[in-house]
């Protein structure tokens, strides 16, 4: 450890630090437009100079490491006009249409260029300008406004240094440099949409996103990536309950700064919804007739005992508190049989904060957690024989817990059994169920999920469910107190994971407050259940 003064705050940081980091440490902002703490240092946008006492020059704080007893000035005089001259020629042939542009709101250029620029500008000539590179399509999700771009070349060294793909590169020289790829091939990698996510300014947006929302109004919840089994953390961005879009969150462990286009655009599905009320399916109509949770509860109840030989499907997609109760209320109490079904699905991977591959092992987003708590785990030709062994009642918790779960197959191989359904979106299978349970989106439901890395995360929920909707652990809850196994129907989150915590082993020791801060707590034993089917 070294010991360094930054605007008269002491602070120790490791050995190797550069100034960007060791003030960040004393809570001192320096701004950086090239600097990346994920990528490689350049030092080119120049933002960042600030003045070491003793030396004569002023250095780049991304690329000076702290020395023992340094003592650093960040908004002395001179730092302050090298900062205003660098913004002057960045802004020089900058459009300034940030009006219009969809970055504003979180632009680096413009913010710093109220913090740190000049009043004026003494930008006499006609603007560069890009013909044919303004509002243009380079790859399937992100969009380039050439004009806007200030060469600082992170979205290159991003498609260098961690997608590996090296779509994109500056070509020509100097005042004429501009991003391109090569040969001009659209911009098209499992990971595009995170070089708009790099990019300090409004030169590469994403499609999906633009103008649908301005960022400050909104409400950005802490979450996790249902896409795959890896747990990518998340942003969770909603306004009135609407979810605009994903982007990620750091986790040094998971997924660093990064996250994959799949997981990206699965935010607009989470606004699907076709299920608003409890119904059950009338014989003398093909329509489904509506009715409260209270009545739904006690038909689900009735229809449990019409027959002996119970079987439950729970999804892995659910979270680690609704996986217990299912084992406790169908399982343990009921005496139902319960299969969870696997699907592998298509791979993803990410890197970490530590540039390492993390792949997905499953498409779900809590295999490991379902192993961890001893539900049973299969795959389509064990959940075809599972369900063909019975002809009794049938629970399916989530109607899309297996792709195969959806289709037509599945509804004829399960015609005529009494089947009841938790479903946000109608599938053949939940339009011929006897009853179907309004079941809450990603963004309304709270809960903790474990990566298949073995690590316990927490996904806050962004907005209360819509409609009659509820999360599964709640529906669980009210079938739990309607069965009389036990359970309280006003039971939050946070007091179902103490529960977990307190009767499953993996979990023991862990609380909410714990995991909300930190990147992930390791599961205990991990290692014995890990992706075993």
């Amino acid at each position: 450890m070294v010991t360094v003064t930054i605007d008269g705050h002491e602070v120790q940081v490791a050995e190797g630090t550069n100034i960007v980091e060791a003030a960040g440490k004393a809570g001192i902002e320096v701004p950086t437009y090239c600097y990346h703490p994920g990528l490689s240092v350049v030092g080119q946008c120049r933002i960042c100079f600030v003045e070491i006492e003793g030396q004569p020059r002023l250095v780049t704080a991304c690329s000076t490491p702290v020395a023992d007893g340094m003592s650093v000035l960040t908004g002395s005089e001179r730092v302050k006009e090298a900062r205003a001259a660098v913004m002057e020629f960045l802004l020089e042939n900058h459009p300034l249409d940030c009006p219009v542009c969809d970055q504003a709101g979180e632009c680096y250029l413009q913010d710093y260029s109220f913090e740190h620029g000049l009043d004026t500008t003494h930008m006499v000539d006609e603007r560069r300008t890009f013909p044919g590179f303004e509002r243009r399509l380079i790859g399937p999700h992100v969009v380039q406004n050439q004009n806007r771009c200030i060469q600082c070349t992170r979205c290159v060294r991003f498609t260098q240094e961690i997608s590996e793909t090296s779509d994109l590169t500056m070509k020509a020289r100097g005042n004429h440099s501009y991003i391109d790829t090569f040969n001009s091939e659209p911009y098209d990698n499992p990971w595009s949409a995170c070089a708009a996510d790099v990019c300090p300014v409004g030169a590469l947006t994403v499609k999906e996103f633009r103008f649908r929302a301005r960022v400050w109004h909104l409400e950005e919840t802490p979450s996790i990536c249902p896409g795959c089994s890896i747990g990518c953390n998340i942003s969770l961005g909603n306004l009135k309950g609407i979810v605009h879009r994903f982007v990620p969150r750091h986790n040094p462990e998971i997924n660093g700064w990064w996250m994959c286009d799949y997981g990206r655009f699965l935010a607009e599905g989470l606004n699907d919804r076709d299920i608003e009320q409890p119904s059950r399916a009338d014989a003398q109509s093909e329509e489904r007739a509506e009715m409260s949770w209270a009545e739904a509860i006690d038909e689900v109840a009735r229809l449990i005992a019409t027959g002996s030989d119970v079987q439950a499907v729970v999804s892995a997609n659910l979270p680690n508190e609704a996986l217990l109760l299912a084992k406790k209320v169908l399982a343990d109490h009921l005496g139902a049989r319960v299969l969870t079904p696997i699907n592998d699905g298509e791979k993803h991977k990410i890197k970490n904060a530590q540039r390492q591959w993390i792949g997905s092992v499953d498409s779900h987003a809590n295999s490991t957690g379902a192993r961890l708590i001893g539900l049973p785990t299969g795959d389509q030709d064990a959940l075809v024989k599972f369900l063909e062994s019975s002809n009794g009642p049938l629970i399916v918790l989530d109607n899309r817990a297996h792709p195969w779960l959806a289709t037509d197959a599945a509804a004829a191989a399960l015609k005529g059994r009494p089947l009841i359904v938790l479903a946000r979106t109608h599938t053949p299978l939940s339009r011929h169920a006897a009853v179907v349970l309004p079941l809450a989106s990603w963004a309304e439901t709270e809960g903790t999920y474990t990566s298949s890395t073995g690590r316990v995360q927490l996904a806050q929920r962004a907005f209360f469910p819509k409609a009659g909707a509820k999360p599964a652990a709640e529906a669980l809850l009210l079938l739990g107190a309607r069965l009389e196994a036990g359970t309280d129907p006003n039971l939050t989150p946070r007091a179902m994971f103490e529960e977990l915590a307190a009767e499953v082993p993996a979990f023991a020791g862990m609380t909410y407050r714990r995991l909300a801060g930190e990147p992930g707590v390791p599961a205990l034993g991990f290692e014995e259940v890990a992706h075993v089917g």
